[in-house]
């Protein structure tokens, strides 16, 4: 389900057939602590590699390294969800904290339920006749999904390119430079970006830019929309230093755009702000 620009930029809670969804505030993020919601975002990003690799230590690295690449593709997270209660339990807190229903794990699945009563154990509750819907292995991944689109964030690739066949040895040590250096700028960029790119920063930096955000009032508004007018703001900027230019030295090569003020920035394919 591919969530459109004005269902994002719309702060109102968003229905599925199994439940609803909130779209929550910078204040609701103030309130559950900036590192949980860190956490929540690894591990709504998290793909089973990154489990074994990096929550697993050394041999947990060992092991998924052993895999080929037809037994990773067959290990999903939701089978690392029944294996490792405190998985579940992770991902639980998360669903808890974006359903409006109370959401809990029993029999293994998810199940959504329209009740108040957050005080009693799941095992007691009778789910037949509050129950909204449920998550199971079939559907994780798609409600896994929709809240990567609320939030503006996507998953990695789950699996690593597969090595390509060489004719020669020699070619295989060019492919493998070229390799460690593409790892190298992504490393490079994920350092600026998280320098420049926090969400405290920008929220910061939107609050000074905005006409209408200040750091008071820019609380109420939802994650999609902070990176929303960060993005139209960066726009802008663009758009004015154009129109400076061009009234300075002319625009003989017509390659100035006057509609650049309001250029569409919400990427479809990849269901986030370009920013």
């Amino acid at each position: 389900m591919k969530l459109d620009y004005f269902t994002l930029l719309c702060p109102e809670p968003i229905s599925l057939s199994i439940g609803t969804l909130r779209q929550p505030t910078l204040r609701d993020i103030g309130k559950l602590t900036y590192p949980k919601f860190g956490m929540y975002q690894v591990y709504l990003k998290l793909t089973p590699k990154d489990y074994y690799t990096l929550l697993c230590g050394d041999k947990g690295a060992e092991y998924w390294n052993m895999l080929s690449d037809e037994q990773k593709s067959d290990i999903s997270i939701y089978d690392i969800i029944l294996l490792e209660e405190s998985i579940a339990n992770t991902y639980l807190e998360i669903f808890n904290f974006f359903f409006m229903e109370r959401v809990i794990f029993k029999d293994n699945l998810f199940f959504i339920l329209d009740t108040d009563d957050y005080e009693t154990p799941p095992y007691e509750i009778e789910i037949d006749n509050i129950m909204v819907g449920r998550i199971s292995p079939k559907t994780f991944a798609d409600v896994i999904d929709i809240i990567q689109q609320i939030l503006c964030i996507k998953s990695d690739d789950p699996l690593d390119e597969p090595m390509p066949k060489f004719k020669n040895a020699k070619a295989k040590r060019l492919y493998e430079r070229m390799l460690k250096a593409r790892e190298k700028q992504k490393k490079e960029k994920a350092l600026k970006d998280y320098i420049n790119l926090t969400l405290p920063n920008i929220i910061s930096s939107t609050a000074m830019k905005s006409a209408g955000l200040n750091i008071v009032n820019i609380w109420d508004a939802t994650l999609f929309q902070l990176y929303d007018q960060f993005g139209k703001a960066q726009n802008d900027d663009v758009h004015y230093l154009n129109t400076v230019r061009v009234a300075v030295w002319g625009d003989e090569d017509n390659k100035f755009d006057p509609s650049l003020w309001y250029k569409n920035l919400f990427n479809k394919q990849n269901d986030k702000i370009d920013i």
